[in-house]
């Protein structure tokens, strides 16, 4: 997880994001605070609840800042916040793995791009097979990725029944 930090952080010096940057450069900050609060090095799951803690932490100043009629730190806020959330760390309560099948839900009912039946969703494997993207038609970039914290082959199926996508990946 933390090797995928500092690659999306390589990616962002090259490309002059300083957006991307500004955040990723935080959230290894805040990694690094837990790592020397707890002394030792943090495991994935660690390491997703420091992103998780992070990207509540946002949502909750966004909604103040709303709240607050300061429209110019929303702004700030949710550009950052699209760049936190631009990967996602899947839970590991919602994988259950069976031999060489590893089977994952992940609840999109929150997004607004996305209906209850997922029609015009298309779901990508990423190279390093990794991180799945999820796309929407008529969207050039994926509205969501998430980290699987595994490497996967191939997906088998998947569905989007009421805003929940059930996917049955090869391991």
């Amino acid at each position: 997880m933390l090797n995928k930090i500092n690659e999306d952080l390589k990616t962002a010096l090259k490309q002059g994001d300083n957006i991307a940057k500004s955040v990723l450069r935080y959230l290894k900050s805040e990694i690094h605070n837990r790592e020397i609060s707890i002394g030792s090095s943090l495991t994935n799951e660690q390491i997703i609840d420091v992103l998780n803690k992070q990207a509540k932490q946002r949502r909750e100043s966004i909604e103040a800042y709303t709240n607050g009629n300061r429209s110019d730190l929303v702004e700030i806020e949710e550009k950052e916040d699209v760049e936190e959330s631009e990967l996602i760390p899947v839970n590991e309560d919602d994988i259950f793995i069976d031999d060489n099948l590893m089977i994952l839900t992940i609840d999109c009912s929150r997004l607004a791009d996305v209906d209850d039946d997922g029609d015009g969703v298309e779901i990508i494997l990423t190279n390093d097979k990794s991180v799945l993207s999820l796309m929407v038609e008529g969207r050039p970039r994926p509205i969501k990725k998430y980290n699987l914290g595994r490497v996967v082959t191939s997906i088998e199926e998947w569905s989007i029944n009421n805003g929940i996508l059930d996917m049955t990946l090869n391991i």
